[in-house]
Protein backbone atom coordinates (compact mmCIF):
# COMPACT_ATOMS: atom_id res chain seq x y z
CA UNK A 1 0.00 0.00 0.00
CA UNK A 2 2.79 2.20 -1.27
CA UNK A 3 1.90 6.11 -2.29
CA UNK A 4 2.15 6.63 -6.02
CA UNK A 5 4.86 8.75 -6.79
CA UNK A 6 3.63 12.32 -8.11
CA UNK A 7 6.59 13.20 -10.07
CA UNK A 8 6.28 12.71 -14.03
CA UNK A 9 7.93 9.70 -14.95
CA UNK A 10 10.60 9.11 -17.83
CA UNK A 11 8.44 7.18 -20.77
CA UNK A 12 11.77 4.72 -20.44
CA UNK A 13 11.74 3.97 -17.14
CA UNK A 14 7.91 2.33 -17.22
CA UNK A 15 8.05 -1.34 -16.94
CA UNK A 16 5.80 -2.88 -19.85
CA UNK A 17 6.01 0.08 -21.86
CA UNK A 18 7.44 -1.82 -25.63
CA UNK A 19 10.45 0.49 -27.57
CA UNK A 20 9.33 3.99 -29.32
CA UNK A 21 9.13 1.88 -32.79
CA UNK A 22 8.83 -1.74 -32.65
CA UNK A 23 5.82 -4.07 -31.55
CA UNK A 24 6.42 -6.23 -28.53
CA UNK A 25 4.76 -9.10 -28.41
CA UNK A 26 1.76 -10.30 -26.31
CA UNK A 27 1.68 -13.48 -24.15
CA UNK A 28 -0.78 -14.93 -27.13
CA UNK A 29 1.33 -14.00 -29.90
CA UNK A 30 4.78 -15.78 -27.51
CA UNK A 31 2.42 -18.66 -27.66
CA UNK A 32 1.24 -18.78 -31.68
CA UNK A 33 4.69 -18.03 -32.68
CA UNK A 34 5.89 -21.22 -30.28
CA UNK A 35 3.36 -23.40 -32.29
CA UNK A 36 4.37 -21.89 -35.66
CA UNK A 37 8.26 -22.93 -34.66
CA UNK A 38 6.71 -26.36 -33.62
CA UNK A 39 4.34 -27.04 -36.66
CA UNK A 40 7.44 -26.18 -38.90
CA UNK A 41 10.13 -28.61 -36.66
CA UNK A 42 6.97 -31.06 -36.93
CA UNK A 43 6.52 -31.26 -40.12
CA UNK A 44 9.81 -30.76 -41.85
CA UNK A 45 10.61 -34.14 -39.22
CA UNK A 46 8.01 -36.16 -40.01
CA UNK A 47 7.54 -34.77 -43.51
CA UNK A 48 4.01 -34.01 -43.12
CA UNK A 49 2.75 -31.31 -45.50
CA UNK A 50 -0.34 -30.67 -43.64
CA UNK A 51 1.92 -29.28 -40.55
CA UNK A 52 4.11 -27.32 -42.41
CA UNK A 53 1.24 -25.61 -44.20
CA UNK A 54 -0.39 -24.67 -40.73
CA UNK A 55 3.20 -23.18 -39.74
CA UNK A 56 3.36 -21.41 -42.89
CA UNK A 57 -0.59 -19.97 -42.22
CA UNK A 58 0.18 -19.20 -38.71
CA UNK A 59 3.31 -17.19 -39.88
CA UNK A 60 1.98 -15.33 -42.53
CA UNK A 61 -0.78 -14.00 -40.09
CA UNK A 62 2.28 -13.06 -37.07
CA UNK A 63 3.62 -11.22 -39.83
CA UNK A 64 0.98 -9.47 -40.73
CA UNK A 65 -0.23 -8.49 -37.31
CA UNK A 66 3.00 -7.37 -36.80
CA UNK A 67 3.62 -5.02 -39.89
CA UNK A 68 0.40 -3.69 -39.40
CA UNK A 69 1.38 -2.64 -36.07
CA UNK A 70 4.45 -1.24 -37.12
CA UNK A 71 2.93 0.54 -39.86
CA UNK A 72 -0.33 2.39 -38.31
CA UNK A 73 1.82 3.09 -35.41
CA UNK A 74 4.47 4.91 -37.28
CA UNK A 75 1.98 6.56 -39.06
CA UNK A 76 -0.28 7.98 -36.20
CA UNK A 77 2.71 8.54 -33.82
CA UNK A 78 2.75 11.98 -34.27
CA UNK A 79 -0.63 12.83 -34.48
CA UNK A 80 -1.51 10.16 -31.31
CA UNK A 81 1.54 12.03 -28.88
CA UNK A 82 -0.54 15.54 -29.41
CA UNK A 83 -3.21 14.13 -27.80
CA UNK A 84 -4.38 14.51 -24.19
CA UNK A 85 -7.68 12.92 -22.32
CA UNK A 86 -9.04 15.47 -20.02
CA UNK A 87 -11.84 14.05 -17.30
CA UNK A 88 -14.78 16.22 -17.92
CA UNK A 89 -16.17 16.40 -13.99
CA UNK A 90 -13.42 15.91 -11.60
CA UNK A 91 -15.14 15.00 -9.06
CA UNK A 92 -18.51 12.05 -8.87
CA UNK A 93 -19.65 9.67 -6.47
CA UNK A 94 -18.40 6.01 -6.23
CA UNK A 95 -20.45 4.14 -8.19
CA UNK A 96 -21.10 6.62 -10.82
CA UNK A 97 -19.54 6.97 -14.22
CA UNK A 98 -16.96 9.70 -15.29
CA UNK A 99 -16.29 11.04 -18.88
CA UNK A 100 -13.52 11.52 -20.53
CA UNK A 101 -12.67 13.85 -23.61
CA UNK A 102 -9.80 14.39 -25.77
CA UNK A 103 -8.34 17.90 -25.81
CA UNK A 104 -5.11 18.09 -27.96
CA UNK A 105 -5.06 17.36 -31.51
CA UNK A 106 -6.97 18.24 -35.03
CA UNK A 107 -11.06 19.06 -34.38
CA UNK A 108 -11.39 16.02 -36.53
CA UNK A 109 -8.82 12.80 -35.70
CA UNK A 110 -8.47 10.27 -38.67
CA UNK A 111 -5.96 8.11 -38.18
CA UNK A 112 -4.34 5.75 -41.38
CA UNK A 113 -4.75 1.98 -39.96
CA UNK A 114 -4.22 -1.16 -42.01
CA UNK A 115 -6.69 -3.66 -41.47
CA UNK A 116 -6.54 -5.90 -38.07
CA UNK A 117 -4.57 -2.66 -36.37
CA UNK A 118 -6.28 -1.40 -33.64
CA UNK A 119 -5.99 2.30 -32.16
CA UNK A 120 -6.79 3.21 -28.71
CA UNK A 121 -6.25 5.99 -26.27
CA UNK A 122 -5.25 4.28 -23.20
CA UNK A 123 -6.28 6.20 -19.49
CA UNK A 124 -4.46 4.90 -16.77
CA UNK A 125 -5.56 5.81 -13.39
CA UNK A 126 -4.30 4.60 -9.29
CA UNK A 127 -4.91 5.77 -6.39
CA UNK A 128 -2.40 5.51 -3.57
CA UNK A 129 -3.15 2.06 -1.97
CA UNK A 130 -3.40 0.99 -5.60
CA UNK A 131 -7.06 0.86 -6.53
CA UNK A 132 -6.36 1.00 -10.52
CA UNK A 133 -8.37 2.16 -13.24
CA UNK A 134 -7.96 1.09 -16.92
CA UNK A 135 -10.36 2.45 -19.81
CA UNK A 136 -9.30 2.09 -23.28
CA UNK A 137 -11.46 4.06 -25.37
CA UNK A 138 -11.30 4.61 -29.69
CA UNK A 139 -9.36 8.43 -29.91
CA UNK A 140 -11.37 8.64 -33.01
CA UNK A 141 -14.48 9.47 -31.20
CA UNK A 142 -13.31 12.21 -29.08
CA UNK A 143 -15.13 10.83 -25.78
CA UNK A 144 -15.88 8.11 -23.46
CA UNK A 145 -17.19 7.05 -20.34
CA UNK A 146 -16.57 4.48 -18.03
CA UNK A 147 -17.23 3.67 -14.37
CA UNK A 148 -15.57 4.33 -11.19
CA UNK A 149 -16.76 1.76 -8.52
CA UNK A 150 -14.74 2.98 -5.71
CA UNK A 151 -13.99 5.69 -3.34
CA UNK A 152 -10.42 7.30 -4.16
CA UNK A 153 -8.32 9.89 -5.39
CA UNK A 154 -6.91 8.51 -8.76
CA UNK A 155 -3.69 9.69 -9.98
CA UNK A 156 -2.59 9.14 -13.79
CA UNK A 157 1.35 10.64 -14.33
CA UNK A 158 0.99 9.38 -17.45
CA UNK A 159 -1.35 7.33 -20.59
CA UNK A 160 -0.85 5.69 -23.34
CA UNK A 161 -1.10 5.68 -27.33
CA UNK A 162 -1.81 2.30 -27.89
CA UNK A 163 -2.11 0.41 -31.13
CA UNK A 164 -2.13 -3.13 -31.37
CA UNK A 165 -3.77 -5.57 -33.95
CA UNK A 166 -7.39 -7.77 -33.67
CA UNK A 167 -6.12 -11.06 -32.03
CA UNK A 168 -3.57 -9.60 -29.35
CA UNK A 169 -0.21 -10.78 -30.82
CA UNK A 170 1.51 -7.44 -30.62
CA UNK A 171 1.22 -3.73 -28.99
CA UNK A 172 2.71 -0.99 -29.53
CA UNK A 173 2.23 1.59 -26.92
CA UNK A 174 3.38 5.87 -27.19
CA UNK A 175 3.88 7.32 -23.41
CA UNK A 176 1.97 10.54 -22.81
CA UNK A 177 2.61 12.32 -19.92
CA UNK A 178 0.10 14.11 -17.54
CA UNK A 179 -0.22 16.10 -14.40
CA UNK A 180 1.27 14.93 -11.28
CA UNK A 181 -1.78 16.12 -9.00
CA UNK A 182 -5.29 14.32 -8.54
CA UNK A 183 -7.07 13.74 -11.90
CA UNK A 184 -10.25 12.31 -11.00
CA UNK A 185 -12.25 12.36 -7.06
CA UNK A 186 -14.38 9.37 -6.35
CA UNK A 187 -16.22 10.53 -3.07
CA UNK A 188 -18.17 8.05 -0.82
CA UNK A 189 -21.40 7.80 -0.45
CA UNK A 190 -23.16 8.56 2.41
CA UNK A 191 -24.41 5.80 4.88
CA UNK A 192 -28.37 6.28 5.93
CA UNK A 193 -27.75 6.85 9.66
CA UNK A 194 -24.87 8.67 11.29
CA UNK A 195 -23.11 7.39 13.68
CA UNK A 196 -24.34 8.92 16.98
CA UNK A 197 -21.31 10.84 17.68
CA UNK A 198 -20.44 13.09 20.76
CA UNK A 199 -19.98 16.55 20.43
CA UNK A 200 -17.65 18.67 22.71
CA UNK A 201 -15.67 21.94 23.05
CA UNK A 202 -14.97 24.01 20.22
CA UNK A 203 -18.42 26.23 20.83
CA UNK A 204 -20.82 24.36 21.45
CA UNK A 205 -21.97 25.67 24.69
CA UNK A 206 -25.15 27.11 24.28
CA UNK A 207 -25.75 30.45 26.12
CA UNK A 208 -29.11 31.10 28.21
CA UNK A 209 -28.10 35.04 29.35
CA UNK A 210 -28.11 37.16 26.16
CA UNK A 211 -24.86 38.24 25.81
CA UNK A 212 -23.85 41.88 24.14
CA UNK A 213 -20.98 43.30 22.75
CA UNK A 214 -19.51 45.87 23.71
CA UNK A 215 -20.03 49.35 21.68
CA UNK A 216 -20.19 52.94 22.30
CA UNK A 217 -23.87 53.64 20.40
CA UNK A 218 -26.73 53.76 21.84
CA UNK A 219 -29.07 51.00 20.41
CA UNK A 220 -31.59 50.74 22.87
CA UNK A 221 -32.19 51.67 26.32
CA UNK A 222 -33.94 50.45 29.99
CA UNK A 223 -34.54 51.13 33.43
CA UNK A 224 -31.72 49.79 35.69
CA UNK A 225 -32.25 47.19 37.74
CA UNK A 226 -30.20 45.62 40.65
CA UNK A 227 -27.69 43.52 39.18
CA UNK A 228 -27.24 44.91 35.99
CA UNK A 229 -23.72 45.81 35.34
CA UNK A 230 -22.65 49.57 36.49
CA UNK A 231 -20.65 49.90 33.54
CA UNK A 232 -23.66 50.15 30.98
CA UNK A 233 -25.52 52.63 32.69
CA UNK A 234 -25.74 55.81 30.24
CA UNK A 235 -24.55 58.88 32.32
CA UNK A 236 -25.33 60.94 29.34
CA UNK A 237 -29.39 60.14 29.69
CA UNK A 238 -29.10 60.18 33.45
CA UNK A 239 -28.80 63.65 33.18
CA UNK A 240 -32.04 64.64 31.20
CA UNK A 241 -33.95 61.79 33.11
CA UNK A 242 -36.87 62.92 35.55
CA UNK A 243 -36.12 62.27 39.18
CA UNK A 244 -32.56 61.42 38.19
CA UNK A 245 -33.97 57.79 36.69
CA UNK A 246 -30.70 55.28 35.85
CA UNK A 247 -30.75 53.91 32.68
CA UNK A 248 -28.64 51.28 30.83
CA UNK A 249 -27.29 51.16 27.50
CA UNK A 250 -28.50 47.71 25.38
CA UNK A 251 -25.75 46.76 22.76
CA UNK A 252 -26.06 44.40 19.77
CA UNK A 253 -26.80 41.25 20.59
CA UNK A 254 -23.69 38.78 20.59
CA UNK A 255 -25.31 35.35 18.66
CA UNK A 256 -24.95 32.53 20.48
CA UNK A 257 -21.14 30.60 19.57
CA UNK A 258 -20.95 28.42 16.71
CA UNK A 259 -19.73 24.98 17.27
CA UNK A 260 -16.74 24.15 15.07
CA UNK A 261 -16.14 20.52 14.83
CA UNK A 262 -12.95 18.94 12.89
CA UNK A 263 -13.53 15.02 12.30
CA UNK A 264 -10.27 13.62 11.44
CA UNK A 265 -10.01 9.83 9.35
CA UNK A 266 -6.88 7.83 10.31
CA UNK A 267 -6.44 5.73 7.19
CA UNK A 268 -3.61 3.56 9.04
CA UNK A 269 -4.41 -0.32 9.06
CA UNK A 270 -2.59 -2.87 10.72
CA UNK A 271 -1.49 -5.89 8.91
CA UNK A 272 -2.00 -8.42 10.85
CA UNK A 273 -5.82 -7.49 11.16
CA UNK A 274 -6.20 -6.08 7.47
CA UNK A 275 -5.50 -7.50 4.07
CA UNK A 276 -4.34 -4.64 1.64
CA UNK A 277 -8.05 -4.75 0.15
CA UNK A 278 -9.86 -5.29 3.72
CA UNK A 279 -7.74 -2.17 4.23
CA UNK A 280 -9.28 -0.11 1.52
CA UNK A 281 -12.63 -1.27 2.24
CA UNK A 282 -12.26 -0.31 6.14
CA UNK A 283 -11.09 3.21 5.03
CA UNK A 284 -14.11 3.46 2.74
CA UNK A 285 -16.38 2.37 5.85
CA UNK A 286 -14.30 5.81 8.02
CA UNK A 287 -15.27 8.00 5.00
CA UNK A 288 -18.64 6.85 4.13
CA UNK A 289 -19.48 7.44 8.28
CA UNK A 290 -17.63 10.52 7.98
CA UNK A 291 -19.67 12.18 5.54
CA UNK A 292 -23.25 11.15 7.28
CA UNK A 293 -21.88 12.79 10.29
CA UNK A 294 -20.48 15.86 8.66
CA UNK A 295 -23.62 16.76 6.70
CA UNK A 296 -25.56 16.10 9.97
CA UNK A 297 -23.33 18.61 11.81
CA UNK A 298 -23.34 20.92 9.00
CA UNK A 299 -27.46 20.44 8.72
CA UNK A 300 -27.03 22.02 12.46
CA UNK A 301 -25.45 24.89 12.05
CA UNK A 302 -22.18 23.51 12.90
CA UNK A 303 -18.59 24.77 11.22
CA UNK A 304 -17.42 21.44 9.75
CA UNK A 305 -13.47 20.61 9.16
CA UNK A 306 -12.27 17.63 7.58
CA UNK A 307 -8.57 15.97 7.98
CA UNK A 308 -7.01 12.62 7.55
CA UNK A 309 -3.46 10.65 7.65
CA UNK A 310 -0.72 12.38 5.40
CA UNK A 311 -3.31 15.40 4.49
CA UNK A 312 -4.50 18.81 5.44
CA UNK A 313 -7.37 20.19 6.84
CA UNK A 314 -10.16 21.37 4.49
CA UNK A 315 -13.22 23.12 5.91
CA UNK A 316 -16.31 22.22 4.62
CA UNK A 317 -18.41 25.28 5.13
CA UNK A 318 -16.73 27.96 2.85
CA UNK A 319 -20.31 28.95 1.69
CA UNK A 320 -23.22 29.39 2.72
CA UNK A 321 -25.10 27.60 0.36
CA UNK A 322 -25.62 23.46 1.24
CA UNK A 323 -24.69 22.52 -2.13
CA UNK A 324 -21.17 24.24 -1.53
CA UNK A 325 -20.49 22.42 1.44
CA UNK A 326 -21.88 19.18 0.47
CA UNK A 327 -19.03 19.28 -2.98
CA UNK A 328 -16.69 20.52 -0.27
CA UNK A 329 -17.13 17.68 2.14
CA UNK A 330 -17.39 15.35 -0.60
CA UNK A 331 -13.73 15.86 -2.27
CA UNK A 332 -12.18 16.01 1.10
CA UNK A 333 -13.37 12.69 1.65
CA UNK A 334 -11.65 11.48 -1.93
CA UNK A 335 -8.76 11.73 -0.56
CA UNK A 336 -8.25 9.45 2.27
CA UNK A 337 -6.20 6.13 1.11
CA UNK A 338 -5.10 3.26 3.36
CA UNK A 339 -1.67 2.93 4.56
CA UNK A 340 0.49 0.76 6.79
CA UNK A 341 0.01 1.00 10.46
CA UNK A 342 3.97 2.15 10.96
CA UNK A 343 4.12 4.72 8.09
CA UNK A 344 5.62 8.34 8.67
CA UNK A 345 2.15 9.88 7.71
CA UNK A 346 0.63 12.00 10.91
CA UNK A 347 -2.89 12.93 11.42
CA UNK A 348 -2.67 17.09 10.81
CA UNK A 349 -2.44 18.96 13.55
CA UNK A 350 -6.15 20.31 15.32
CA UNK A 351 -6.03 24.45 16.26
CA UNK A 352 -7.18 24.68 19.47
CA UNK A 353 -10.81 25.68 18.77
CA UNK A 354 -12.12 23.29 17.14
CA UNK A 355 -13.57 20.32 18.68
CA UNK A 356 -12.20 16.84 17.24
CA UNK A 357 -13.28 13.31 16.37
CA UNK A 358 -11.32 10.87 15.28
CA UNK A 359 -12.25 7.83 13.21
CA UNK A 360 -9.94 4.92 13.11
CA UNK A 361 -9.76 1.39 12.53
CA UNK A 362 -9.11 -1.12 15.55
CA UNK A 363 -5.30 -2.48 15.80
CA UNK A 364 -3.43 -5.44 17.37
CA UNK A 365 -0.25 -3.36 18.31
CA UNK A 366 0.03 -0.16 19.20
CA UNK A 367 3.24 2.02 18.58
CA UNK A 368 4.86 5.23 16.85
CA UNK A 369 1.84 5.21 14.74
CA UNK A 370 0.52 8.45 13.51
CA UNK A 371 -2.74 8.29 15.87
CA UNK A 372 -0.14 8.00 18.85
CA UNK A 373 1.76 10.51 17.85
CA UNK A 374 -1.08 12.74 17.53
CA UNK A 375 -2.80 12.01 20.84
CA UNK A 376 0.82 12.15 22.99
CA UNK A 377 1.42 15.93 21.37
CA UNK A 378 -2.12 16.99 22.03
CA UNK A 379 -2.29 18.67 25.07
CA UNK A 380 -5.17 16.77 28.02
CA UNK A 381 -7.38 20.21 28.09
CA UNK A 382 -7.84 20.48 24.51
CA UNK A 383 -9.52 16.84 24.84
CA UNK A 384 -10.51 14.10 21.97
CA UNK A 385 -13.01 11.88 21.17
CA UNK A 386 -11.80 8.24 19.55
CA UNK A 387 -13.84 6.32 17.63
CA UNK A 388 -12.93 2.39 16.29
CA UNK A 389 -14.90 1.39 13.38
CA UNK A 390 -15.57 -1.99 12.27
CA UNK A 391 -17.76 -3.98 9.43
CA UNK A 392 -20.29 -5.60 11.57
CA UNK A 393 -21.55 -7.59 8.52
CA UNK A 394 -18.10 -9.28 7.27
CA UNK A 395 -16.77 -12.73 8.61
CA UNK A 396 -14.16 -11.45 10.79
CA UNK A 397 -16.34 -9.21 12.80
CA UNK A 398 -16.33 -10.95 15.77
CA UNK A 399 -12.06 -10.62 15.22
CA UNK A 400 -12.32 -6.58 14.58
CA UNK A 401 -14.32 -6.49 17.47
CA UNK A 402 -12.02 -8.23 19.76
CA UNK A 403 -9.64 -5.81 18.90
CA UNK A 404 -11.48 -2.64 18.69
CA UNK A 405 -12.47 -3.10 22.75
CA UNK A 406 -8.91 -3.86 23.14
CA UNK A 407 -8.12 -0.19 21.95
CA UNK A 408 -10.85 0.82 23.42
CA UNK A 409 -9.51 -0.35 27.14
CA UNK A 410 -5.93 0.98 25.76
CA UNK A 411 -6.52 4.30 24.62
CA UNK A 412 -9.01 5.18 27.30
CA UNK A 413 -6.59 4.71 30.26
CA UNK A 414 -2.96 5.16 28.48
CA UNK A 415 -3.51 7.92 26.03
CA UNK A 416 -6.58 9.65 28.75
CA UNK A 417 -8.71 9.89 25.13
CA UNK A 418 -12.75 9.43 25.55
CA UNK A 419 -12.47 6.19 23.40
CA UNK A 420 -15.86 3.79 21.88
CA UNK A 421 -16.12 0.88 19.23
CA UNK A 422 -19.00 1.11 16.50
CA UNK A 423 -20.04 -1.83 14.46
CA UNK A 424 -20.43 0.08 11.25
CA UNK A 425 -22.35 -1.50 8.19
CA UNK A 426 -21.61 -0.33 4.58
CA UNK A 427 -24.95 -2.32 3.43
CA UNK A 428 -27.30 0.78 3.35
CA UNK A 429 -25.91 4.31 2.15
CA UNK A 430 -27.75 7.41 0.78
CA UNK A 431 -26.30 8.73 -2.35
CA UNK A 432 -26.68 12.75 -2.36
CA UNK A 433 -25.93 14.60 -5.46
CA UNK A 434 -23.10 16.14 -5.72
CA UNK A 435 -23.16 19.38 -7.85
Amino acid sequence: MRGLKESKPEPKSQPGFPGPYIPRPGTLGVFVFLVTILAFFAGRLRNELALTLLGAVFLTILAWCFLAVLITGAAGRKKGLSLSAGIVTKLVTAGENAEVRITGGAEKLRFFRLPGALIRYELTLATRDQRIINHLFDPQNKESSFLVSKRGAYYGAFDRFTIFDAPGFFRLSFPIPQDSDPRLLAAPQAVEEPLPLPVRSGGTEQRVEPHYRKTDDLTDHRPYVPGDDPRRINWKLYGHAPEGELFVREGESEPPPQARILILIDTQADSSLFTAREARQAVDLLCENALAAALEFSSQGMDIFIGYSGGKIHNGSLGSQPGIVLAELAAALARPAALPLLSPENLPEAPRDLGVLILALPRVSTGPGGLDRFLRNRESAQGADLFFLYDAETPRAAEWETAAEACVRFYNRKMRTRAWKFAASSAGRSNPAIP
